[in-house]
């Protein structure tokens, strides 16, 4: 028998929610999160601030791209999906290696459920000049479980492909 305090369900549906989107993470990326916000989390509690304040959110060496939406790549790219083996290269000389295109770049932000996502995308000169975007940051503003829900379904008609 376990003991059920008030709140229980929501706990329970944010933990439904958040193993749900940590599935989707590859492994690389939640060790990533895990350093980098422990890393955070430590600075913030020597400079006296929350680690949200503290986050930065960073997509890598890669270039920029130029006209980037809130959520996506640019209008004429494409998500430059690969591998660790993907022979799509830019000319700094980093591969396309994610295979969905993109990855979360940091979490806990706004009311602690907020992120953003980096997209790496191909334009119409191809590899060579594949660039990345940083998204807006998704559910800022989520407070409970029905604030994920109603983000997930504005990201559903907005989602790259």
């Amino acid at each position: 028998m376990s003991r059920r305090g008030p709140g229980s369900s929501i706990d329970d549906r944010i933990g439904a929610v958040t193993a749900r989107v940590a599935r989707t993470v590859s492994r690389r990326a939640a060790l990533r999160r895990v350093v980098v916000g422990g890393t955070t989390g430590l600075a913030a509690l020597a400079l006296g601030a929350s680690p949200a304040q503290a986050a930065t959110c960073d997509c890598g060496p890669t270039r920029r791209c130029s006209n980037c939406p809130g959520v996506g790549c640019p209008p004429g790219h494409h998500l430059c999906k690969g591998s660790f083996s993907s022979n799509c290269f830019n000319y700094q000389g980093y591969r396309c290696e994610w295979p969905s295109g993109s990855w979360i770049a940091c979490m806990n932000l706004g009311k602690g459920l907020g992120y953003k996502v980096c997209y790496d995308c191909i334009g119409s000169s191809g590899c060579r000049d594949w660039c990345t975007c940083l998204s807006e940051c998704i559910c800022c503003h989520c407070a409970s479980p029905a604030d994920i829900k109603a983000e997930q379904r504005k990201l559903a008609h907005i989602a790259p492909q």
